[in-house]
């Protein structure tokens, strides 16, 4: 397990640095990218904002990525629950690794008021995290993940 998440970690904040350079330091989730964009009552509910063509394609490409292990173990229900669960804390790590390798943001503006996209938290994290941790968790429990 802890080359797994040392795995995670490091492709995490290898993702957060190219992020930072396709959408610039000051125009987080995508804001000045040329991509359509849907908001409305679903989005709000599962991300607490509107979702981006690009973080789709993004999840999708990663979707598959993480799967690519297929391609030489076969498939059991124990491997596609760690794999979910492990794709689900991947993508709040990178989420805050890029809070933590912008110099506009940083530690000190990870709070609530201060992220425009992050609009619900509880306590000192986006709601969005919350929900990452808890399914990726249950998911990687039910996995054995070892």
């Amino acid at each position: 397990m802890i080359k797994s998440i040392l795995f995670l970690l490091i492709l995490a904040a290898i993702h957060a640095k190219l992020e930072l350079q396709i959408e610039g330091k000051k125009a987080g989730w995508a804001l000045r990218l040329p991509c359509w964009r849907i908001d409305n009552k679903f989005t709000q509910l599962l991300l607490g904002k509107e979702i981006t063509g690009y973080h789709v394609w993004l999840l999708i490409m990663f979707f598959f990525l993480f799967h690519s292990p297929y391609l030489f173990i076969n498939f059991t229900l124990k491997h596609e629950l760690n794999i979910l669960g492990l794709f689900c804390w991947y993508w709040i790590a990178e989420d805050w690794f890029w809070f933590l390798e912008n110099s506009l943001y940083g530690l000190r503006n990870f709070k609530k008021g201060h992220i425009f996209w992050h609009k619900r938290w509880i306590w000192f994290l986006p709601v969005s995290y919350l929900w990452g941790m808890v399914m990726g968790t249950i998911l990687l429990i039910l996995g054995g993940l070892k």
